[in-house]
């Protein structure tokens, strides 16, 4: 049997409510085993698109197709297994950990034989200590429930994992633990993760949709976001020269835009940070070393942050 290209196929989608429309012709594609990061303000469609794709909300019009089935608008998942945790992640308070996942479990049509089993591997894979099985949840940290709604996203073994804001509530180790098991699971499953963290987000996805307005803005890979972004390139140029040389310097060489300069008088070592084209930066060089007394000391490139090409994607389209 030919392996999926895509396990999601999202075609010209669009969700209204009354007179406004929260989703306007989106589309994209997700394959088998990737790691997508989707973005937005506050508004912009996110959960609406997280909905679609969990099968809790129908689409006005357009195509969701989830392992070739198209899910749009009928509220429901035969053919793909599928885990999410929703933002305020709603869990019964008066059960205990153990019990409601084994339930959950059950639903999910695990095995009568292997539920007690697999609850309790899908406990020890986001770090839910074995007594805290017969704790209730409604006596367990902001956290600890996190946790739990993550393993009750996991149970099953599903193909496809949802999870909306999964590391609010978390302290740091839990969210290392976290960037773990996420590490471990990729090209096993697919996940699609929102989040406001945008640098917990950069460190966990292999690729990012921003969506704006109820439509997408930006799509792609870090690197590939850069590019389309920013044209320019940051580069932290670190050398040792007489202070009124990088006047003289600016004077000379207008072409080169050095934005700022951050001096040490007492060394003379000043720190300058140059945009520049990609394709001048061998100009650039062979002028700060050909065409000046100064000591080139260090070259680097400052990485564009997705925080960043976020604000930068969604204000081109607000």
């Amino acid at each position: 049997m030919e392996a999926l290209k895509s396990l999601i196929t999202v075609q010209n989608l669009v969700k209204q409510y009354g007179r406004f429309r929260a989703l306007n012709e989106v589309s994209f594609e997700i394959a088998p085993g990737e790691v997508v990061g989707l973005l937005g303000p506050n508004g912009a469609g996110k959960s609406t698109t997280l909905k679609i794709l969990s099968g809790l909300l129908d689409a006005n019009s357009g195509v969701v197709k989830i392992k070739n089935e198209n899910i749009a608008h009928t509220s429901c998942h035969r053919q793909c297994s599928f885990g999410i945790m929703l933002e305020n992640n709603p869990l019964p308070p008066h059960l205990k950990v153990g019990e409601y996942l084994r339930f959950r479990a059950a639903i999910k049509g695990v095995d009568m034989k292997n539920v007690r089993v697999h609850t309790e591997r899908m406990m020890r894979q986001v770090d839910i200590q074995r007594n805290f099985q017969y704790q209730e949840i409604g006596s367990l940290s902001k956290g600890m429930q996190q946790r739990v709604g993550l393993a009750e996203a996991l149970l099953g073994d599903p193909d496809l994992v949802i999870l909306d804001e999964p590391t609010i509530g978390l302290d740091p180790n839990q969210i290392i633990k976290f960037r773990k098991l996420i590490a471990s699971q990729k090209g096993k499953r697919t996940f699609i993760i929102s989040s406001h963290i945008l640098p917990e987000i950069e460190s966990l996805c292999d690729r990012f949709i921003i969506i704006n307005n109820g439509s997408i803005v930006a799509n792609g890979m870090i690197h590939e976001l850069r590019q389309r972004f920013f044209k320019e390139r940051i580069l932290l140029a670190c050398v040792e020269c007489e202070p009124t040389s990088i006047d003289a310097f600016r004077t000379i060489h207008p072409e080169i835009k050095v934005r700022d300069v951050f001096m040490d008088l007492k060394t003379n070592q000043h720190q300058l940070i140059i945009a520049s084209p990609p394709e001048n930066i061998e100009h650039l060089l062979k002028t700060i070393v050909n065409e000046t007394s100064w000591r080139l000391l260090n070259l680097a490139e400052k990485s564009t942050t997705l925080e960043e090409i976020f604000i930068q994607a969604t204000a081109l389209h607000s």
